[in-house]
């Protein structure tokens, strides 16, 4: 004679579109509920806790085993084919037969070395010119006009200032079109 609800009927939670995972989620945790009010842990256990502690090791096992499930689902989605800047075994699967989405990825992987330069740039500008004026004696990082970068120290920094070979320039993103906002004005030498 079954001791619950649980051992009644047998229930299997798939997230779909109908019960996506937050939903299976919340019916597996009510789930676990009702068999905890019923003192069993019928879930996890067809056999009746003998004890208090029997009882706490079969909730704990449930407990636990749900709170892995986001991270099963999470380890197929990680492990699924790529697609990065328009290269990568997951971009026809993405794509399908949209020719709009294909035009893109081709766009994309076109412009790939460019959008990493910039990216490697704002990272640089982000990350350096606070490390370099923190040592003693400070120095700055000045952009020349190839796109790499020197440093100077302040006496050497205020000379080229006061011969208007320095100017202050607005970092800018997206292949030039707007303004980072994230970074600090860059110093540039004009040569």
């Amino acid at each position: 004679r079954p001791s619950s609800i649980i051992e009644q009927q047998h229930i299997t939670l798939t997230p779909n579109k109908n019960y996506p995972m937050k939903k299976c989620i919340s019916i597996s945790f009510f789930l676990l509920t009702v068999a905890v009010q019923r003192s069993h842990v019928c879930a996890f256990s067809t056999s009746t806790p003998s004890s208090r502690q029997d009882f706490m090791k079969q909730l704990a096992t449930g407990v636990a085993s749900m709170a892995l499930l986001p991270q099963i689902t999470n380890a197929a989605v990680l492990r699924s084919d790529k697609c990065a800047y328009g290269e990568g075994g997951g971009c026809d699967s993405l794509a399908g037969d949209n020719e709009f989405i294909k035009e893109l990825q081709r766009r994309s992987s076109e412009k790939k070395e460019a959008t990493q330069k910039e990216f490697l740039n704002a990272y640089q500008q982000k990350n350096y010119p606070d490390f370099f004026a923190s040592l003693s004696p400070p120095k700055f990082m000045v952009r020349k006009s190839d796109g790499t970068f020197d440093l100077y120290e302040a006496e050497e920094l205020a000379q080229l200032k006061k011969a208007g070979k320095i100017i202050l320039e607005r970092p800018t993103a997206m292949g030039g079109k707007v303004m980072d906002l994230t970074q600090k004005p860059i110093l540039v030498l004009v040569e």
